[in-house]
């Protein structure tokens, strides 16, 4: 029987501007190309996975009003599961303001929302539940309430730690894959990386709290680290990405999508990060068209 991922997180509408650089306090810069996108970290690795191939649910809860249903109706069409979703009558959906600077780096501001009215407690996952996503976009009781249902149904859990805040350590015990960006790797070590070496170090300690971490870094290099073997190094060529922002969300989707199909841990990390760099590449406008053909025939490329 095919398994699905289920993803819970995050919905919210998003207000992307770019800018030559990020402000200082007290600073106006120049803005251009607004644009209005559906996001939140559910919503984004939700997308990313349909996309790479795999039946994908989505739980979580927008508001009552045009943008929560405009929000349901994109994932809708792109192949995501919606039954899941909740609706806050009293709240908006959720949303954010993000700025991609000149070298493609980003930065958001988030409201939760109707995210915030999220109850865990209600969520049934489906028989055919393979594997359940989790970031920290929800709170962490309900990553928790969650994690134990599929632990309950013999559900495979992957969390991304992202935005960092320090883990419930019942949470890690729950999780059986932990997946970090570069900052939220730095906070939970607690020193910055200088070097790749510094980044394996990271993940083989790390792992001694998880069985599995991935860290994505900087322009879309990547750790990994599994129980028995040696963490792993793999860089990238990239020095000029369109814009960074929602590619470790497309990386985690991604990464699902493997797992759940039947990779191994090390296969579906590779096929992540070529699925990364082909969005941190793509122009913004044509995001949406990327497909798992496309990736392939990326990771095909990086692995010459």
């Amino acid at each position: 029987m095919e398994k699905h991922v289920i993803v819970a997180g995050s919905l919210h509408h998003d207000l992307v501007v770019n800018a030559e650089r990020f402000p200082v306090a007290d600073e106006y810069v120049l803005g251009h190309s607004p644009r209005t996108i559906p996001g939140g970290k559910g919503t984004n690795q939700a997308l990313a996975s349909a996309r790479c191939g795999a039946t994908t649910w989505l739980t979580g809860c927008v508001g009552d009003d045009e943008a929560g249903r405009n929000i349901a109706a994109h994932l809708s069409e792109a192949g995501v599961n919606v039954s899941l979703l909740q609706s806050a009558v009293d709240a908006a959906t959720g949303s954010s303001v993000a700025i991609v600077n000149g070298f493609g780096d980003f930065g958001a501001v988030v409201m939760a929302g109707a995210n915030a009215a999220f109850d865990a407690s209600n969520v049934k996952l489906p028989p055919e539940s393979g594997l359940l996503l989790l970031q920290n976009e929800l709170s962490e009781a309900a990553n928790i309430t969650l994690a134990r249902k599929a632990r309950d149904a013999a559900v495979d859990v992957v969390v991304n730690g992202c935005p960092f805040r320090e883990p419930d350590p019942e949470l890690l015990s729950l999780a059986g894959t932990l997946i970090l960006g570069l900052h939220e790797a730095e906070a939970m070590v607690g020193h910055a990386f200088s070097n790749a070496r510094m980044a394996l170090d990271a993940a083989q300690s790390l792992s001694e709290r998880v069985p599995r971490i991935v860290v994505l870094l900087s322009a879309g290099g990547m750790v990994h680290a599994e129980p028995g073997g040696r963490p792993e190094y793999h860089p990238t060529r990239e020095t000029k990405p369109q814009s960074m922002h929602g590619v470790l969300d497309f990386f985690v989707g991604a990464f699902a999508s493997q797992i759940v199909g039947g990779s191994e841990f090390d296969a579906a990390a590779h096929y992540a990060q070529s699925a990364a760099l082909l969005f941190m590449t793509t122009p913004v406008e044509r995001r949406d068209l990327i497909r798992a053909t496309q990736i392939r025939a990326r990771l095909g490329e990086d692995d010459r």
